[in-house]
């Protein structure tokens, strides 16, 4: 039974986040980015999503919880590491975009659907 709850609660979980992704997407087309990729898979794993606004190309990583606590720590150094191969991947796929600048941001959104930015989280 355990197991089956479990499994239950990871379809929900994921369902979340998918829902908090398009929500992320919609906030940002309204602040003027433009959408470039959603659920990029590189050869290093996932980016949530990029996006281009004025000359900076925006990496941004998404993440759903049930509130904003510890909300920092959610990010280990393995994936910060993980989304900086895979950002450099999609550069190097697209050579128009090498010469921008470059950020990534942690977007949060909890169970009651507030956002919370985190502008230039980490660093390249």
């Amino acid at each position: 039974m355990k197991k089956i709850l479990n499994h239950q609660t990871k379809i929900k979980n994921y369902k979340f986040g998918l829902w908090a992704e398009k929500m992320v997407i919609f906030l940002l087309f309204f602040q003027g980015y433009n959408i470039l990729k959603h659920r990029y898979q590189g050869y290093f794993g996932e980016i949530d999503i990029i996006a281009k606004r004025f000359k900076t190309i925006v990496f941004i990583e998404v993440k759903a919880r049930q509130n904003f606590k510890e909300i920092e720590e959610v990010l280990n150094p393995y994936q910060i590491k993980r989304i900086k191969k895979s950002a450099e991947v999609f550069i190097n796929e697209n050579p128009k975009l090498q010469n921008l600048n470059y950020r990534f941001d942690l977007i949060a959104v909890n169970k009651n659907f507030r956002i919370k930015f985190f502008r230039g989280f980490f660093n390249w």
